[in-house]
């Protein structure tokens, strides 16, 4: 994993970043960045995992979080996806005010922001946050067993006993992948 920059990100109550700009505009800026860095990154080797433009402590932020294809990020290349990444957006001088950006792996313990992102994941070890205590837990650590159109399988431990349970997505406040020790 490699931080060009590195700072902490104010999330609202679902874990999602807080942004300064209108949602479409957002989205319509966040959309024509990602058709021109996804070539670069391609190149690399690489994929995007994914994008956002925030405001963090008074300062405008342009994160873009890639993987490698294969085996794990190193510095060489993410430095290079990052410094082809930073000449493209001078010629092209999309975003008008001052920002810093960062290009970083998402870390092991990468939010999985979309359903589809927690479909990839079965298998995976995860940390999940609660809208509102589900059988009586507010979070819980476990393993996504499946995932099937909104619900899904997880397995977990209360004192050392494996227990399922069946979750549905829009029950979720915040879901991570985790590090299990």
């Amino acid at each position: 994993m490699c931080y060009i920059t590195y700072s902490f990100i104010k999330r609202n109550e679902w874990g999602n970043p807080l942004f300064i700009i209108e949602w479409g505009e957002k989205m319509e800026l966040l959309e024509s960045i990602k058709e021109m860095v996804l070539p670069l990154i391609e190149q690399n080797d690489c994929y995007l995992d994914d994008i956002e433009y925030v405001k963090d402590n008074n300062e405008m932020y342009l994160r873009i979080y890639i993987e490698k294809n294969e085996g794990y990020l190193d510095m060489d290349t993410c430095v290079a996806v990052s410094e082809a990444i930073s000449e493209m957006l001078d010629q092209e001088d999309l975003i008008a005010d001052e920002y810093y950006l960062e290009v970083s792996s998402p870390g092991a313990e990468k939010p999985l922001k979309t359903l589809q992102k927690v479909q990839d994941s079965v298998g995976e070890y995860v940390y999940i946050q609660f809208k509102n205590p589900t059988l009586g837990m507010n979070d819980v650590y476990g393993t996504i067993l499946s995932v099937e159109d909104t619900r899904i399988e997880l397995q977990y431990m209360v004192k050392n006993i494996k227990k399922k349970c069946i979750i549905d997505y829009n029950d979720i406040a915040f879901i991570r992948l985790a590090v299990q020790f």
